[in-house]
């Protein structure tokens, strides 16, 4: 699963397509009125545009999906960390997190020693334990 960043990347990427696709529909099969009413209407023999139903059919679809991807959208955005939360109490977040940081990388660095101490000793007990079975052949 990716994180909600990229979540959020991707329906925003998905939304652009959709609002695109629904420029592009109603640019392409829209009924052709001209822009003076004298003037007469421009008819094009090849062109097939959908029936009036079909064409509010089309809109009214992709309005909903335009509303739903909307709508997943803003969910994901109330779930990212800091929605509600103040500035200030970010900061002291932030802190706390860091504080936290530090004391971890202590305990880390002091097991490494002690990993590092206890190596030695048991390597020191391996050549005292060897040498001790050379010496006794």
């Amino acid at each position: 699963m990716t994180d909600r960043l990229t979540q959020l990347q991707l329906c925003l990427d998905q939304l652009l397509d959709i609002m695109f696709s629904a420029i592009s529909y109603v640019d392409q099969n829209h009924d052709v009125i001209p822009a003076n009413i004298n003037e007469p209407k421009a008819i094009d023999p090849t062109y097939n545009p959908p029936s009036e139903f079909e064409f509010q059919a089309s809109q009214n679809e992709l309005a909903v999906d335009i509303i739903l991807k909307t709508r997943q959208i803003l969910k994901i955005i109330d779930t990212l960390p800091g929605v509600g939360v103040t500035k200030n109490e970010q900061l002291l977040s932030i802190r706390n997190l860091r504080i936290e940081l530090e004391q971890a990388e202590k305990e880390k660095a002091d097991a490494v020693e002690r990993k590092d101490k206890l190596l030695g000793f048991v390597n020191q007990l391996i050549l005292q334990v060897s040498g001790a079975i050379a010496e006794s052949r």
